[in-house]
């Protein structure tokens, strides 16, 4: 009798033992695994563990590493400022992230937005002592390779004004492009005293302008405030709204 109930208790403490055996996390997969933002976007991210039986789930710990840049909430991140962070769910030493970059001011090109990644430009004294004239160009940098520009050249009087360029520019110019002066158009005051739009590389076109405002302030130093507003008779709209820093290197 005794060896009988022996043998019964035998499968009984097999089953229970497999019952409690711990299957630990290998994998985290976290999608997307990268994703660029502007401020005050949001989007759902999805986390999923390998082996799907992993016994330790509960102890995935989600978080971001700046919350001052992008915040998780319940499935949820969103953008809060200007700068990189990533979404890490990590358990034990088993972890899968999401890279998200935040852009805090945009260019518009084309009914499309692109986060500005460097703003860079050129002064030149023009023989003077002090700075008679800027070169901007305001730089997204695409994942394919390309990129997308957002260029102006004014005299440094013609700071703090609304330029319109519909009227009277001056000799300002303003261009939008994408790499070598593709896709884009080129806006300035013409020979005959009206306003002109040509192609990115300044072949003909035969959209007019519409709208066209331009504002600069220089705060101080090498900070601005860039403003622009352009429209064409054929709907292509393009601009900015964009304050910052820009890497000027005197000519």
């Amino acid at each position: 009798m005794k060896r009988l109930f022996l043998l019964f208790l035998v499968p009984v403490l097999l089953v229970m033992t497999a019952c409690q055996r711990e299957i630990p996390i290998a994998d985290i997969i976290v999608d997307p695994s990268s994703k660029n933002l502007f401020v005050g976007e949001s989007f759902d991210l999805t986390i999923q563990y390998l082996p799907e039986d992993a016994t330790n789930f509960d102890d995935i710990q989600v978080y971001s590493t700046n919350e001052s840049i992008v915040t998780y909430d319940n499935g949820k991140v969103t953008a809060k400022d200007g700068g990189t962070a990533a979404i890490t769910a990590s358990c034990g030493n088993v972890l899968g992230q999401c890279r998200v970059k935040v852009y805090k001011y945009s260019l518009y090109k084309g009914g499309k937005y692109y986060g500005v990644d460097s703003v860079k430009g050129y002064g030149s004294k023009m023989g003077e002592e002090t700075l008679q004239a800027v070169d901007v160009y305001m730089i997204h940098n695409d994942s394919g390779g390309s990129t997308q520009n957002f260029q102006f050249w004014m005299r440094t009087s013609q700071f703090g004004k609304d330029i319109d360029f519909t009227k009277d520019p001056g000799d300002a110019l303003v261009s939008v492009f994408m790499n070598n002066n593709e896709d884009g158009y080129t806006v300035f005051m013409g020979e005959d005293g009206i306003p002109s739009v040509k192609l990115a590389d300044w072949t003909s076109t035969d959209a007019t302008l519409t709208r066209g405002i331009l504002h600069v302030e220089q705060v101080h130093s090498n900070h601005f405030k860039i403003k622009a507003d352009f429209e064409l008779s054929n709907g292509y709209r393009f601009g900015t709204d964009w304050e910052g820093d820009v890497s000027l290197e005197i000519e």
